[in-house]
């Protein structure tokens, strides 16, 4: 393995597979994100692909090495301009609330895509006083809430933060409890800062565009 200092030229991505959510898996609510390490050869092929970071869905980490194995890229090489193979790390996502289709993701996300993968978070991360028991869904929604909305931490500081963390455990539990209630509607259509995330879904999309 190359030390990386000896890196002149940096591997390019060429071509691969994306990342493809495998339905089996949205039937049972896994979601998260896989990261693997590989070694890009000499020869800019993926070799010893292994899975750095588990979602604690076997299907989707198998997923997750089974597209990393089919990327080339153009090798690494040094100052001599010889081919060196070189370790790589990424990451692969697996959210029904996100998409790489525009129009897709959080705006089109349904409550009974978002009931099912939270019941499954739950059951894997059962402590909720766990720094790492919300998944990363949530964790965007509680720093939107604290960043976007009147009153929040900019504004108000330690109280501020205390009184949208009480904010957002209240619209949690009502969001969860009204989604499970109503599965063929949308997450947006019970969740407090909709008019928001529409917002930000859409400059998201022209972004994309």
């Amino acid at each position: 393995m190359s030390d990386p200092a000896l890196v002149k030229v940096k591997p390019k991505f060429l071509r691969g597979d994306r990342a493809e959510f495998p339905a089996e898996a949205k039937a049972l609510g896994h979601h998260g994100t896989a990261v693997v390490e590989f070694v890009i050869d000499a020869a800019g092929a993926v070799s010893s692909a292994t899975l750095r970071t588990s979602t604690g869905s076997s299907i989707l980490d198998k997923a997750a090495l089974t597209t990393a194995n089919t990327a080339r890229f153009t090798p690494a090489r040094d100052s001599g301009g010889n081919a060196i193979p070189l370790k790589f790390v990424t990451g692969y996502e697996f959210y029904q609330s996100k998409s790489h289709v525009p129009g897709g993701g959080l705006v089109h996300y349904t409550c009974d895509a978002f009931t099912r993968e939270m019941d499954w978070w739950d059951a894997q991360h059962p402590d909720r006083t766990k720094k790492d028991s919300r998944d990363q869904l949530e964790t965007m929604l509680v720093g939107f809430r604290l960043m976007f909305q009147p009153g929040g931490a900019m504004a108000g500081g330690v109280d501020g933060i205390r009184k949208k963390s009480a904010e957002h455990d209240a619209a949690w539990s009502a969001v969860r409890k009204d989604c499970r209630a109503n599965p063929a509607d949308l997450f947006v259509d019970h969740f407090d800062m909709r008019d928001m995330l529409i917002r930000l879904s859409k400059v998201a999309a022209g972004q994309r565009n």
